[in-house]
Formats: C-alpha cells, sequence, structure tokens
C-alpha cells in the first residue's frame, strides 16, 4: 500500500515538467522564431521524443551516478535515495528530481513542437494582428495573444498521452529504485532473475493492471476538467442564449 503514493508522486511530477516545460518552451520558440537558440531548443525537444525512457534513464545513471558513473553526482543522481516527503522535504525532492525529468521528457518533447506549431499558424490570426496594430512587443503579443489558441489542443494531447506517462512510470520506478507499485511489475511477470521460481503472478498483474488503469482515468479527467475550464465556448455550449 505504501508504494501507491510514490506511483503518485512521480506521475504528477511528470506531468507537471511535461507542461511546464513543453509549453513554455514552445511559447519560448514561437517569440524567437528559426533563430539558433529555438532551433537548439526544437532539436533538443526532438531527442527527448525519440529516445526511449529506460534508455535515458540508464544513460544518465551511466554517466553521473555513483560509484559507476563517468562524473558523478551522487547527490541528485544516486538511485537508491528516495525518502519520503513528509519525513525528509529536501531528500525526497532531490531524489525525485532527475525522474520526474525523465519521466515528463518525452511529452514535453511532443508539447513543445506542438505548441509551436500552433502558436506559428495562430500568428496570422485578427486578434493577433490587432495586437500588433497597437504596437505591442513581438514577445508579448506571441504569449499573451497567439500561444493561448493551443492550449487546447495541447491539453487534448496531454489527456491522450496518459497510458504512455503511466509506462514511463513503470520503467523509470524500476530503473531509479523507487519504491512505488509498479516496482512489483517485474517479478510478477515472472522476471525476477536469480530467485528460485519466476512463476508469474497472475493476482499482482491483476493489481497493477486495475491501478494503472485507475492512474490513466485520472489523468485523462483532469485533462477534460482543464479543457472545460479554459475553453469559454465549452462553458457556454449547455447555457441558453
Amino acid at each position: 500500500m505504501r508504494g501507491y503514493a510514490a506511483d503518485l508522486y512521480l506521475l504528477a511530477g511528470g506531468l507537471v515538467v511535461a507542461l511546464g516545460l513543453g509549453i513554455a518552451g514552445g511559447v519560448w520558440c514561437a517569440a524567437r522564431d528559426r533563430s539558433r537558440p529555438a532551433r537548439a531548443v526544437e532539436g533538443a525537444a526532438v531527442f527527448f521524443l525519440c529516445t526511449p525512457v529506460y534508455a535515458l534513464a540508464l544513460g544518465t545513471l551511466l554517466l553521473f551516478a555513483p560509484p559507476f558513473g563517468l562524473v558523478e553526482l551522487p547527490y541528485f543522481f544516486d538511485p537508491n535515495s528516495y525518502e519520503a516527503p513528509q519525513e525528509r522535504p529536501w531528500d525526497f525532492i532531490r531524489s525525485m528530481l532527475v525522474p520526474w525529468l525523465v519521466v515528463g521528457a518525452p511529452l514535453a518533447g511532443v508539447i513543445l513542437r506542438l505548441t509551436l506549431a500552433l502558436t506559428r499558424d495562430s500568428m496570422g490570426e485578427h486578434w493577433v494582428r490587432t495586437a500588433r496594430a497597437k504596437g505591442l512587443p513581438h514577445e508579448r503579443v506571441v504569449r499573451r495573444h497567439a500561444a493561448p489558441a493551443s492550449f487546447v489542443t495541447v491539453l487534448s494531447q496531454f489527456g491522450a498521452a496518459a497510458p504512455i506517462m503511466v509506462m514511463n512510470v513503470v520503467l523509470v520506478e524500476w530503473v531509479f529504485s523507487i519504491p512505488g507499485f509498479f516496482r512489483h511489475m517485474r517479478r510478477a511477470l515472472g522476471q525476477n532473475y536469480g530467485a528460485p521460481e519466476n512463476s508469474i503472478d497472475i493476482p499482482m498483474l491483476q493489481g497493477l493492471a486495475m491501478w494503472a488503469a485507475v492512474l490513466i482515468v485520472a489523468v485523462s479527467l483532469l485533462a477534460a476538467l482543464a479543457i472545460v475550464r479554459i475553453d469559454p465556448r465549452i462553458r457556454a455550449g449547455g447555457r441558453m442564449a
């Protein structure tokens, strides 16, 4: 039962990273469209989008984790340093920072590219041209007028990516030794190498599948509620004129 909290912490942090970095990066690149820094950020987004999370997680450990990393940084890359937030809040944050980034990086790349593309399309809309005609700075026009038009589509993609995020949580928990419920996945599948018996645990797999389904539905529901909150057309759809 204690593993459920770690699953929620990891998933919530990954979602915040994905939305925060993705939207902020997309708006930043749109404000500096086709500049060299923007192209570098877009290239990084493509890299994180195409790199599997288990390869990215193992790569970070091989580079920075003690005692086998090329550059040892034990403060943030120790895979066995998880602490409960109510006991040691700072140790919890430092132990979860890299897993949060790894979990959210692929979706952040998707959201960045989607935000950038939709913001570019919105630059020719009449309300954006009006803001330009009033003499507003270009960055403010992009941030306050062009970019918000992409948020509904971004949240729709966010809800559709819920199964991928839960799968990333499963993989990252195993690599970083986070004591969540999904850490039992390999043992339940009979892949607990070194054990005397490697039989498949059907009841455990059923519990893991149900928990994953609950998380997927919860993330999709949050995305749907956020869309209703920010889209006035949906809020006014059921009202009488």
